[in-house]
């Protein structure tokens, strides 16, 4: 019993090394800045702080893996800071003012209880918009259970009653939050009077997240290379959507999410009113 438990715990620090809980950090960003931005004043403080510090606790913990790969290059950084490198100096630089406007955003979220749209909102919707990818890219990720399926050395139960489940539950989880996200948005825009306008909203968020997959999954980008290295991930969305392949992946990417998305909507409205049904003491199918 030892030995096979031993056994899945290699597999898993093998092929996994903590993507899970790290990519669903990710995906759970934009959610809770789209709870900040658009129904701010219907979450209470004491719950944003459990969100919050829930949210932390799943990054820290995926974000603990990889540690020793980030290391090395925060060591250069830092070492060519010390000597006084200019390009070095001013990426540091860069670097601590984006924490400074996070640190900023973090008591904005804490203290404030309207959506107004003030300066500090708009940079939280360019953030929530940058972040938004990272949710429905757990798409992408069965690539790690093909890699668990075809490397041989872990057992078909394994995978079976394992692998799959986890994978199916991460997936299921980072659309949710993709889902939740832009239904936070449509009751944002419903609030305002300005319902015309949420299909078209949603379609345009499909669109930007179908770029968004594809730079993240072929060319490697990050959200936060939009912050350290926009010249670079502004080339290359040009170039992608200047080319017949990328363009081709991009579509496919975008009808998938559509699809997806308008399943996975109706499903989660359903349940939110059979929940309100049952608190209202009311049988769904006679009501």
């Amino acid at each position: 019993m030892r030995s096979l438990l031993m056994n899945l715990s290699a597999s898993f620090s093998y092929i996994y090394s903590g993507w899970i809980l790290w990519n669903l950090f990710l995906a759970f960003i934009p959610l809770i800045l789209s709870i900040v931005l658009f129904r701010r004043n219907r979450i209470s403080n004491a719950w944003m702080w459990v969100y919050g510090i829930s949210i932390g606790c799943i990054g820290v913990i995926g974000f603990w893996p990889k540690a020793h790969y980030l290391a090395p290059s925060w060591t250069r950084l830092m070492h060519t800071v010390m000597e006084g490198d200019r390009s070095s100096l001013l990426r540091f630089g860069w670097l601590i003012m984006l924490a400074a406007i996070c640190l900023g955003l973090s008591f904005s979220i804490f203290r404030r209880k309207q959506s107004a749209r003030t300066w500090f909102w708009w940079i939280g919707f360019v953030v929530f918009v940058a972040f938004l990818p990272n949710a429905p890219y757990l798409l992408t990720d069965i690539i790690h259970l093909i890699r668990g399926t075809s490397s041989g050395h872990i057992p078909i139960w394994t995978v079976a009653l394992v692998f799959i489940p986890i994978h199916v539950t991460a997936i299921l989880l980072g659309f949710e939050a993709y889902v939740l996200s832009l239904i936070n948005q449509g009751a944002y825009l419903k609030s305002r009077n300005m319902q015309r306008f949420i299909l078209p909203t949603e379609l345009l968020m499909h669109a930007l997240n179908a770029v968004g997959i594809y730079l993240g999954r072929f060319i490697r980008f990050n959200s936060w290379d939009l912050a350290t290295e926009p010249t670079s991930v502004l080339m290359t969305t040009i170039n992608a959507l200047t080319e017949k392949r990328p363009l081709i992946v991009i579509f496919v990417t975008f009808v998938i999410l559509t699809v997806f998305y308008w399943i996975m909507k109706q499903i989660t409205l359903g349940l939110k009113l059979r929940i309100e049904y049952a608190r209202r003491g009311l049988d769904v199918i006679e009501g």
